[in-house]
């Protein structure tokens, strides 16, 4: 090769090389409506494995042309040791341009046993309205090996230090905090529990908190005869549960004699035995009983609170 040829070859070569440092597209050639390219990379050597390699791509277009969003790469796995962790288009006014700056952050989990030459892969963007696409070229770096090398022990020199360890999370306060969540959750499924007459000991409000409940699904539905009378029906099962056996009016001085609790409510429950006996057993024209759901409904908490306090 003559010496003229050998320093043309050279001058091209050092301008390819300054081209591809500075990471400028001005060489390559762009689809219309965009007006210049770049990438800015960081180094393209020292990685190990886990580093992440931040790229940005700085694109300027006319103002009546755009990057399409479908058209960029999704993040995700690329290759087998290659993840796209974040992407972002940013889109601003500039120079009566509009400069678009996509940001790409890779993470690599590739481990090589030596320095390893790699690339990460070209890819094209879309431009909207248009059928031209703007092409990133590939950008090659270097991996170095994280593990111990044999050569190290044959020069004499220090191996590799182990891997330092991690730094351990105060965690104190979570669990103190967890402890007090526990604690609440206990005591509230305690409480429910002995409200809701679940609890083997006592079985506070175990007759009435069933009558609240019957005639609270009866309030909810069209109030008649048949209603009020059901509605009857389960207060007095309650009043037979707590005596142990069918209470009638006659026997109720005995009921508030060993049952003091419910005294207080000494004549609203000899009025329901009044008004239940001319709900069942009077003829049809005085079957217009005073108490009504509502009212039953008072009476049967009024007895649960006067069953629980007694127990």
């Amino acid at each position: 090769m003559e010496k003229p040829q050998r320093l043309a070859l050279a001058a091209t070569v050092c301008s390819a090389l300054w081209m591809g440092s500075t990471g400028t597209a001005s060489a390559m050639a762009l689809p219309g409506g965009v007006v210049a390219m770049s990438v800015e990379a960081p180094r393209d050597f020292g990685y190990v494995i886990g580093d992440v390699i931040r790229h940005a791509v700085v694109i300027d277009t006319e103002r009546g042309a755009s990057i399409d969003p479908n058209s960029l790469p999704k993040e995700g796995w690329i290759n087998r040791w290659l993840w796209l962790r974040r992407v972002s288009l940013r889109v601003g006014e500039e120079d009566r341009v509009l400069r678009h700056r996509l940001i790409l952050e890779y993470q690599t989990f590739y481990a090589p046993r030596e320095v390893k030459n790699l690339s990460i892969p070209a890819f094209s963007l879309a431009l909207s309205g248009s059928a031209e696409t703007l092409e990133i070229p590939a950008w090659r770096f270097t991996m170095a090996p994280i593990r111990e090398l044999s050569v190290v022990r044959v020069d004499g020199l220090e191996p590799m230090r182990p891997d330092a360890a991690p730094a351990l999370l105060e965690t104190k306060r979570h669990r103190w905090q967890l402890f007090a969540a526990m604690v609440t959750a206990v005591a509230a499924a305690t409480a429910w529990a002995y409200y809701a007459a679940w609890l083997p000991y006592g079985r506070r409000g175990r007759h009435f908190v069933e009558a609240c409940r019957a005639l609270r699904s009866l309030q909810g539905q069209v109030a008649n005869p048949a209603m009020v009378r059901a509605g009857f029906t389960c207060l007095h099962r309650a009043f037979d549960g707590t005596w142990g056996e069918p209470l009638f009016r006659e026997q109720l001085p005995d009921f508030f004699h060993s049952h003091p609790a419910y005294t207080p409510l000494r004549s609203e429950i000899e009025a329901f035995f009044r008004d239940s006996y001319e709900v069942f057993f009077g003829d049809e024209a005085s079957r217009s009983p005073a108490f009504d759901l509502p009212r039953l409904h008072r009476l049967a908490r009024d007895c649960l609170r006067a069953e629980r306090s007694g127990q």
